[in-house]
């Protein structure tokens, strides 16, 4: 019976992790690109992933916070963001450094 009922707790902390994690990865809405169109009500950024180019719009509010600088055209940024009602509002923006190329 001790081992029935340790199984049993074994079993329920592991279905518990498991919905842990995946509430976690929901709440990780992220995107990295770099800057297009950059204009006080939203900011456009694009990235290429296995040869298809995709878009996405934010949309910029009071509360949006921006680390890392000035935002500029063509830079490289990290977008977390929140979706509503079809629209993706920028909660943060980090500027990511430029990389130098070596020769």
């Amino acid at each position: 019976m001790k081992l029935l009922g340790s199984l049993l707790l074994v079993v329920l902390s592991f279905a518990l992790i498991a919905r842990c994690v995946a509430a976690q990865d929901e709440d990780n809405n992220s995107f990295t690109g770099t800057l297009i169109e950059n204009t006080p009500d939203h900011l456009k950024v694009s990235r290429v992933v296995q040869g298809k180019t995709e878009g996405r719009v934010f949309k910029v509010t009071a509360q949006t916070k921006v680390e890392g600088g000035r935002l500029r055209l063509k830079q490289r940024i990290y977008v977390r963001y929140v979706s509503a009602d079809e629209i993706d509002t920028a909660i943060l923006v980090i500027i990511r450094p430029a990389t130098k190329k070596s020769k």
